[in-house]
């Protein structure tokens, strides 16, 4: 009996870490602000932004066409960090609008 006591918090700690690092991009940014300056990598944190994000903030033209990829119902989630900044300085030395 007293074994099997044991396991139970043991059980429960690791089911909280695992919900916790799953939704951490939801639960970081209601933390307080000092709770947050103990985990300054999780702060960072950003999700990915969606193709309609990307058009919006005018990635799409007619030689880089994001919006074909929405309207054939494409499922990725959009251009990373790194895919975004490639992509503007092509259009900028292109001089692509």
């Amino acid at each position: 009996m007293v074994y099997s006591l044991f396991w139970i918090p043991l059980n429960l700690t690791y089911i909280f870490c695992t919900v916790m690092f799953r939704y951490r991009a939801v639960i970081v940014p209601r933390l307080p602000t000092r709770i947050q300056a103990f985990f300054p990598r999780l702060s960072h944190y950003t999700q990915l932004a969606t193709f309609s994000d990307q058009i919006s903030a005018g990635l799409s033209s007619s030689a880089f066409d994001i919006e074909a990829n929405v309207r054939a119902g494409d499922s990725r989630t959009g251009l990373d960090e790194q895919g975004v900044q490639e992509v503007t300085e092509i259009m900028r030395r292109e001089r692509v609008k």
